[in-house]
């Protein structure tokens, strides 16, 4: 009798065996790339408003279900900048954390906070109306958020907004800070597959 309530504790008991369990093949964060279309809204330095419209590429990996680093080139355009018949653009290129507050199976909603720099041409007037042209390539960051509605387990959509803040020559071709409002429409595709 003693050994088969030994043995019965021993079955309830026992710890399972995990040899011929299935190997984990390995984990790697989600990589996306894509692009699309961006509109800012820029604000030149002691001359006013100023739109313009370009193209921007973006890669993100996602390094958990809730957090990943993003990656963005930015490339925007005026081509009669305060109707001066010179151009006027904006290249931007950075790169930081995105946190995932909401991520759903067909929709995911984030927020993003990017360092790097951007490289601002175009035109500006001195004080006594003096046409001045140059570019500035200067420190830059951007912050703001958005959401991503997926189409297929592949291919999906991304709307986003932000504050961009770059920097451009005032009317004392002094380098100054630029505040402008930066729109994007992306498409984006999904290596791999998302859990």
């Amino acid at each position: 009798m003693k050994t088969i309530l030994i043995s019965v504790l021993m079955l309830l008991f026992a710890v399972s065996a995990r040899g011929q369990g299935p190997a984990i093949a390995g984990i790697a964060p989600v990589i996306e790339a894509g692009a699309g279309f961006t509109n800012i809204q820029g604000s030149v330095p002691s001359e006013g408003q100023i739109q313009m419209n370009g193209a921007e590429a973006v890669l993100n990996a996602d390094l958990q279900r809730n957090f990943g680093v993003k990656f963005e080139l930015g490339y925007s355009r005026q081509f009669d900048a305060f109707n001066t018949s010179h151009c006027a653009d904006l290249l931007t290129y950075m790169a930081g954390p995105v946190l995932y507050p909401v991520r759903k199976r067909k929709i995911q909603v984030y927020a993003e906070l990017l360092f790097g720099g951007a490289r601002q041409t175009g035109v500006n007037f001195e004080s006594n109306g003096q046409l001045v042209m140059g570019y500035a390539n200067e420190l830059a960051w951007a912050g703001g958020g958005g959401f991503q509605y997926r189409l297929t387990p592949s291919f999906s959509f991304r709307l986003g907004a932000d504050y961009l803040r770059t920097a451009f020559f005032n009317s004392n071709v002094a380098v100054q800070g630029q505040t402008n409002l930066r729109s994007s429409i992306d498409f984006i595709y999904t290596f791999g597959e998302r859990r």
